[in-house]
């Protein structure tokens, strides 16, 4: 998600919630995954949703272009460095 962060900034906020904290625990129930997920909104309307292992960066980017109202060819997605 940090190559969505960089190519998105000051567009999108990203931000991630630790496994433990109660957020995650109420979106873990709410949403019916199993143990971890992602979700995208625009202010409070839900334009993505993905959970346990079906989370794909590629299809958030997309969807992120989509939502924004940008074509799918005007940015390059690139892979994060490895560590």
């Amino acid at each position: 998600m940090r190559v969505l962060d960089r190519e998105f900034q000051g567009t999108v906020t990203f931000r991630t919630v630790e496994h433990l904290e109660p957020e995650a625990v109420e979106a873990v129930r709410r949403y019916g995954w199993n143990s971890h997920g992602a979700v995208g909104y625009r202010g409070r309307r839900l334009f993505y949703r993905a959970g346990d292992h079906r989370v794909n960066a590629r299809d958030l980017h997309e969807r992120l272009l989509d939502e924004l109202g940008l074509p799918l060819e005007c940015r390059v997605f690139t892979r994060a460095p490895s560590p």
